[in-house]
């Protein structure tokens, strides 16, 4: 192995180490905003973002395989948004603040996630541990 590849072969492992801990954060922030499920206009969209991240991290685990790039990019730019501190509303408007995120949001998923989730909720419902628990 050259030491170019060495170093191509690091920083790829490096960058996957970094995903993975990055989507089990994001994983375990999700969790906590079950209670918010129930809240009028966002609650439907922050269901949607808890499943998006499950699927991620099912993909980065190689668990879920069937994602096509463009349901993945629309994903990377759900969670960017997110992320982001650039809003359309900042969220310290109150009400507007989220509303423009679930609006965004839901215009990504609509355009090429929506299709995806779907077949991931079904996979999902199939799995032995969801079996257990149904």
């Amino acid at each position: 192995m050259t030491e170019k590849t060495g170093l191509f072969k690091k920083s790829g492992d490096a960058l996957k180490k970094m995903t993975g801990k990055a989507l089990g954060a994001l994983q375990n922030f999700t969790v906590k905003l079950d209670p918010m499920i129930e809240v009028p206009f966002v609650g439907d969209t922050i269901k949607e973002v808890q499943d998006i991240v499950y699927m991620l991290n099912d993909y980065y685990l190689g668990n879920y395989k069937q994602v096509p790039v463009s349901a993945i990019i629309g994903c990377i730019m759900i969670v960017g948004y997110l992320a982001s501190p650039i809003d359309l509303i900042p969220d310290t408007v109150p009400v507007l603040g989220l509303l423009d995120d679930a609006f965004i949001i839901n215009i990504i998923i609509e355009l090429c996630v929506d299709k995806e989730l779907k077949k991931y909720r079904s996979w999902r419902k199939m799995q032995p541990e969801n079996l257990l628990n149904a």
